[in-house]
């Protein structure tokens, strides 16, 4: 017996208060709430439910860390143990899940668009493959993601916020900041949408204009998870910078930009990036490196996303010991060799 989520889809072998607690972790997902942590538990109490599984070992390797997948480890057992119970779109999932185990990011990517054609009321499984779309540099497959979630959930909060965003890196700006406008009526703490109309300014160079924007929005990140506060306090950061406001700057970095958790790899690069910015326009930035290459040198030796393994090379390129730098560049060489065949 299957009962149906929020979308109106079948969830296998979860009862009623389970496809509820799913429904919430969808809901924080969708709007990068700080309470999507509570599918784990949903998980723990249904370990016969493949679907909901699958989405807890996701959450875990979307910490984008090593850890991350050890964490996965028993809910990708559970999901293996019951797939083949799912319902089609549910082992879609599944099998999307198991090529992102295996770091086959592609072939992730591939799964769920192919799911996300077949149900494209399934907005959480867009919204992922979105994830993946940009991790992988796949502009054209972010916007293609962004139209398809408009077929079922057009004015639906959220959804305006995922095409907005991919409108912007496809570089249609006007209909991208349009869309992130609409998706702040809709939902004011779309906090996705606020940061898709960040990109635009920031693209067109109107950082008063950005700043102000940003301003207007923040105070609906304060209920908000780290990822999407950090990274909106970010490019808060990055327009003081550009209007020439160092100390502001350095403030919302101590302030916002690192400490909240110091061994999440987003927040690590953030900070990366943004002292350098600073020391780039001559910046004294202190000791402020120092607990972020700390940091740093535990992910040494993952070299699990290009994008990631700059920021920890420029990090400990920055700490001054090219012992470690030259390790880091070696061990990249071997990942380079190792994914060539």
């Amino acid at each position: 017996m299957s009962i149906r989520d929020r979308f109106d889809l079948p969830i296998t072998n979860a009862d009623a208060g389970a496809v509820s607690g799913y429904d919430s972790y969808v809901s924080e997902y969708l709007s990068y709430g700080a309470n999507i942590r509570g599918l784990f538990e949903i998980a723990d109490a249904s370990e016969n439910a493949p679907l909901l599984n699958a989405h807890a070992a996701a959450l875990h390797m979307a910490f984008e860390g090593a850890e991350g997948w050890v964490a996965a480890a028993p809910y990708l057992t559970q999901m293996r143990a019951h797939q083949d119970a799912g319902n089609e779109r549910e082992q879609l999932f599944c099998a999307a899940t198991n090529a992102w185990a295996a770091k086959d990011f592609a072939r992730t990517l591939a799964l769920l668009d192919e799911l996300t054609v077949r149900w494209p009321a399934d907005l959480c499984a867009i919204k992922w493959a979105q994830y993946h779309a940009f991790n992988l540099g796949d502009a054209g497959a972010l916007l293609r993601l962004g139209k398809r979630a408009m077929i079922v959930h057009d004015n639906m909060p959220y959804a305006h916020g995922m095409i907005a965003f991919a409108l912007e890196q496809n570089h249609h700006l006007r209909e991208a900041e349009d869309a992130g406008l609409h998706a702040s009526e809709i939902a004011i703490d779309d906090a996705w949408a606020h940061h898709a109309v960040a990109h635009v300014m920031e693209t067109e160079g109107r950082a008063k204009e950005g700043a102000r924007w940003l301003d207007h929005c923040s105070h609906t990140w304060e209920k908000k998870g780290v990822f999407i506060r950090d990274h909106n306090y970010w490019h808060a950061a990055l327009f003081q910078i550009a209007l020439g406001h160092h100390d502001l700057a350095l403030k919302i970095y101590d302030d916002r930009l690192w400490g909240a958790w110091p061994e999440f790899p987003q927040e690590q690069i953030g900070a990366v990036s943004m002292l350098w910015r600073l020391e780039m326009r001559g910046v004294d930035v202190g000791e402020r490196w120092a607990p972020v290459v700390e940091q740093v040198r535990c992910r040494a030796g993952e070299h699990l996303f290009p994008f990631h393994d700059l920021h920890y090379l420029y990090a400990l390129a920055r700490a001054g010991n090219d012992g470690e730098a030259d390790k880091f560049i070696a061990g990249l060489k071997q990942k380079a060799s190792a994914s060539m065949g």
